[in-house]
């Protein structure tokens, strides 16, 4: 190693670091849009009275209580965490369209962005018992994020349908 010159082992010693750094810094970071929320009751559940709140969710502080919070605690009369979130409120029910939007230009989404909302929380409060879960395994509950990469570039529009069994994505996520 002394016939070696010096920068060349140098170069040989930080090249790992540097190459990481250099990839590291590649990741494009995320670009969260607002997008028309189109939430349909299925025909199963039309007449029937209940709610979906849409919510927008930055990665650090409400994600992972979102994720993680009991949705049956969530819809509890007079729940704090349900009382203070930022949300949208669809409510469906007897006289009201079985089809509902939160539209791209309605200001919860410029309150939403201005805060860091990377994600979209939807829950719904539907009929008949089911046991909590967390994240999107709980039916009741859906996630999804605002990201520009996570669909298709001339997407305008999320549509979910509010069925017995629960929330179901109805647009396709790019692969």
């Amino acid at each position: 190693m002394k016939n070696i010159p010096l920068l060349v082992r140098l170069l040989l010693w930080t090249s790992p670091a540097l190459l990481a750094l250099g990839l590291g810094g590649c990741a494009t970071p995320p670009k969260p849009s607002a997008y028309t929320i189109e939430v349909t009751l299925d025909p199963a559940l039309a007449g029937t009275s209940l709610q979906v709140d849409v919510v927008g969710a930055n990665e650090l502080s409400d994600l992972p209580k979102w994720q993680t919070y009991s949705v049956t605690e969530y819809w509890q009369p007079g729940n704090a965490f349900r009382r203070d979130a930022r949300k949208a409120t669809l409510a469906f029910g007897r006289g009201r369209p079985d089809t509902q939007s939160l539209a791209v230009d309605d200001p919860k989404w410029a309150e939403w962005l201005r805060t860091g909302a990377l994600h979209l929380v939807l829950i719904a409060d539907l009929p008949g018992p089911v046991s909590d879960q967390t994240g999107n395994a709980d039916p009741r509950r859906l996630i999804l994020p605002l990201d520009r990469a996570a669909w298709d570039r001339k997407l305008q529009k999320l549509q979910i349908v509010v069925q017995e069994s629960g929330l179901r994505l109805m647009t396709p996520r790019r692969p």
